[in-house]
């Protein structure tokens, strides 16, 4: 539990990295960003795109 909390705090930092530094703009960015979040939290899609928005604070 403790490695998944940290493997996912990791992949935050790492989204609002990119976010911030503006590698989110394109499609196919936010594509290749969500399949990553799917393949390394084992998540599904609908999942992985509230845990980006989440992320980077645009979640309502």
């Amino acid at each position: 539990m403790k490695v998944e909390v940290i493997k996912q705090r990791m992949i935050e930092k790492f989204i609002m990295s990119e976010f911030a530094q503006g590698n989110l703009n394109t499609k196919e960015q936010v594509a290749c960003m969500l399949t990553l979040i799917q393949k390394k939290l084992n998540m599904s899609v609908e999942k992985a795109g509230d845990f980006m928005r989440n992320a980077i604070g645009i979640n309502a």
